[in-house]
């Protein structure tokens, strides 16, 4: 009912991992990167989907180590599709963990764009390259130095390659298939997903978000020895 409600939100969703530590001794858990404390941890991990202000949209628990791709094709990227309907083109927004030129060809045609920081070292644009862009975005003012161009990935699709040039001179890739977003839009929904990491921080320390919902387990393959947790 509320996807209904307000649809205009779900026009661009946020898609990250955020993994709950397991500190007891109990049990063996699969271990996953805790970004809080920058190392891997045992524990589950949630895959979480939130609209274009950060407010959640739903999220999954990973049977086991799954990673953000596989999770985006077999469960998150299908709930999207029945929550916004068969035809409305939607972008997804996520990190470097989700990069995979074959599988954003796929997502095109399958009216899903995506928006992502570009992976692997490239080189330097000229600074005469880029402009001062500003403008107004869902009601904020912004203003970036940014440029953009034509590009190929690996398996030779053409995406679009928007790049911010910080007063540091460091430069900041950004790709999508999003063939009819303004370039300042691009830009500042990119790097709106610090909102999603505020709204990661006020659910742990409001609402217990890394607080394991049970201490049961169930063999993630009954047939086999018991070594990973579902929770």
């Amino acid at each position: 009912r509320w996807a209904k409600a307000q649809p205009d939100a779900l026009g661009i969703l946020y898609v990250d991992g955020h993994a709950r530590p397991y500190h007891g001794r109990t049990h063996v858990l699969p271990k996953h990167h805790v970004q809080q404390r920058g190392r891997p941890m045992p524990g589950t991990k949630d895959f979480h989907v939130n609209d274009r202000r950060a407010d959640p949209l739903f999220f999954v628990t990973a049977d086991a180590t799954e990673g953000l791709l596989a999770m985006l094709d077999a469960t998150l990227l299908p709930e999207v599709r029945r929550l916004v309907g068969p035809r409305r083109r939607v972008t997804i927004a996520f990190d470097r963990e989700g990069w995979s030129p074959k599988r954003f060809a796929t997502w095109k045609d399958q009216g899903f764009d995506v928006l992502t920081y570009r992976k692997g070292k490239q080189p330097h644009w000229r600074e005469q390259s880029f402009a001062d862009v500003t403008g107004t975005v869902g009601g904020e003012p912004v203003e970036y130095r940014l440029a953009e161009r034509r590009v190929k990935l690996s398996n030779g699709l053409r995406v679009r390659e928007i790049r911010r040039l910080t007063d540091d001179g460091h430069q900041t890739a950004v790709i999508t298939t999003a063939e009819k977003c303004p370039l300042l839009a691009v830009a500042h929904r990119m790097f709106s997903r610090w909102r999603q990491e505020n709204f990661f921080r006020y659910m742990r320390h409001e609402f217990a978000l890394d607080h394991l919902c049970t201490h049961e387990v169930e063999p993630a393959e009954p047939h086999k020895a018991p070594c990973a947790v579902r929770c």
